[in-house]
């Protein structure tokens, strides 16, 4: 499996800049060598403070077709993408430009090894515990909060919980995949000048509304009415970040 056409660049090979992008950016595709892909969220465990050799982590429905074709020893293919723009060319002081799109990803190749339900289960757990990291403190402060106010486990819920983790082993399989290679491609202006990039900077910054998870579902729908209330799309330039 070739890596994607990357200009040099383009090409971003510092270790420290790829290790915190994916730990920033850690959902992405699965590809395996039958062609099948399936969109799962990442865990990644390095084998030194710095480098990129390491295994990542990942779990599939027992259900997905593409676990029916995996065994230990696949060769398979992670994709993760990142922040990604539309860049106009009318925001260039100096013409003529061509449009483009700014955008980040970074390519894994690697050996896949299919996990027994334990290892699985206890994946799920480490990876449910980095997510809640990324969430802000508050809403942490919350889940203990709300954890507090609970009764005490008695025996019989605690029989619940271990049947329903029993359940939850059996409907997924875990995989650990041994890094072997791994490009990274940052396209970013680079080929700019430092004022085209200031450009581009100060267009992202008017213009740039990523589309958020809520904002996904009250396009489509499936938010109450009385939720949507509090959930209005910012209007342009309310952006205050920027990704060039």
């Amino acid at each position: 499996m070739t890596a994607t056409y990357t200009p040099a660049h383009y090409l971003l090979a510092d270790p420290q800049l790829i290790r915190q992008f994916l730990q920033q950016h850690y959902f992405g595709l699965l590809l395996t060598a039958d062609l099948q892909l399936s969109a799962i969220p990442f865990l990644f465990e390095w084998d030194q403070p710095t480098g990129l050799t390491g295994s990542v982590y990942g779990h599939l429905a027992a259900q997905n077709p593409q676990l029916q074709g995996l065994q230990d020893g696949d060769s398979v293919k992670l994709v993760v993408q990142g922040p990604h723009a539309y860049v106009a060319a009318e925001c260039y002081q100096q013409q003529p430009q061509v449009a483009t799109w700014n955008y980040s990803l970074v390519e894994l190749t690697g050996t896949v090894q299919l996990l027994d339900p334990k290892s699985t289960l206890a994946l799920v757990r480490r990876q449910q515990a980095k997510a809640n990291q990324a969430l802000p403190q508050q809403v942490r402060d919350g889940f203990v909060s709300k954890a507090a106010g609970r009764e005490p486990v008695t025996a019989t819920g605690r029989q619940s919980n271990l049947a329903y983790e029993k359940q939850l082993s059996a409907a997924i399989k875990g995989f650990a995949v041994s890094i072997e290679s791994l490009h990274a491609k940052m396209k970013l202006s680079q080929n700019k000048t430092p004022a085209a990039r200031q450009d581009v900077l100060q267009f992202l910054q008017q213009s740039e509304q990523p589309q958020t998870v809520w904002q996904l579902m009250q396009a489509q729908g499936l938010l109450a009415a009385e939720a949507a209330v509090n959930t209005q799309i910012p209007a342009l330039g309310s952006t205050k970040g920027a990704v060039i």
